[in-house]
């Protein structure tokens, strides 16, 4: 490479990666725990806690569960990311695309539109018939289009879908602060209290994620999702 810099890496599996992660993490049984207050010694095995691993955008990378690699966390425990975000340990950004694909609404058409132009009806209808029309050419073989046994294919196999349209959708995105390296917070929850710790693991865009297992805030907290919503536009 020119002026003599150099670049190197290392490549792991998810697998490798979660075994050293669990035995790292690990406290010892010999662990000294007289200045210790709760739980102590602490492993992610145990059934009284759970353990993640989590990303500066606060997607899984580790966790008991194999299944939740992957998700984001707020989908996971809306309880603890919402906790976090109001705390200012993240933060949420709004995204925007515009190239997506929408449902197309049937009421959303004004009934009066028909009166503006005595050609809406005709012109509504030519649409429609183009673009089924369309669709049959790209279904069926037009070599083979006079064959009576396409026709009896076509009404076994054909399938309706959702109507289509080009949109304009947002989505949120949660972008961790890293002025914050370690916090924890106590989140009541009815009969019962869940506490958390969290820690930036260094030299990374990693946290760890350490939270109380047995209590349920499922429903005081509901899960944060990442669907996108429709832009409506006020013309």
């Amino acid at each position: 490479m020119e002026d003599g810099y150099k670049a190197t890496g290392v490549q792991i599996t998810l697998e490798v990666m979660e075994s050293r992660f669990w035995g790292i993490v690990a406290q010892p049984n010999d662990t000294d725990c007289s200045a210790v207050e709760g739980v102590c010694p602490l492993r992610c095995d145990s059934v009284d806690i759970d353990c993640y691993v989590i990303d500066n955008n606060g997607f899984v990378l580790i966790s008991k569960q194999r299944n939740d690699a992957g998700r984001f966390f707020g989908e996971i425990d809306g309880s603890v990311m919402t906790t976090l975000i109001r705390m200012g340990m993240f933060k949420r950004v709004s995204l925007f695309d515009y190239q997506a694909m929408c449902k197309m609404n049937s009421h959303s058409v004004s009934s009066a539109r028909p009166l503006l132009s005595p050609f809406y009806g005709l012109a509504s209808a030519l649409k429609w018939f183009l673009s089924n029309f369309l669709l049959f050419l790209l279904e069926f073989n037009i070599c083979g289009f006079w064959h009576t046994e396409h026709f009896a294919d076509a009404s076994a196999h054909k399938k309706k879908g959702d109507i289509l349209q080009p949109c304009d959708t947002e989505y949120p995105s949660f972008v961790y602060e890293p002025s914050v390296k370690e916090t924890n917070s106590i989140i009541k929850c009815g009969r019962c209290q869940k506490m958390f710790v969290v820690q930036q693991i260094p030299e990374s865009n990693l946290l760890m994620l350490v939270i109380q297992a047995d209590c349920d805030c499922s429903r005081q907290y509901g899960p944060i999702t990442m669907e996108p919503k429709e832009v409506k536009y006020i013309l």
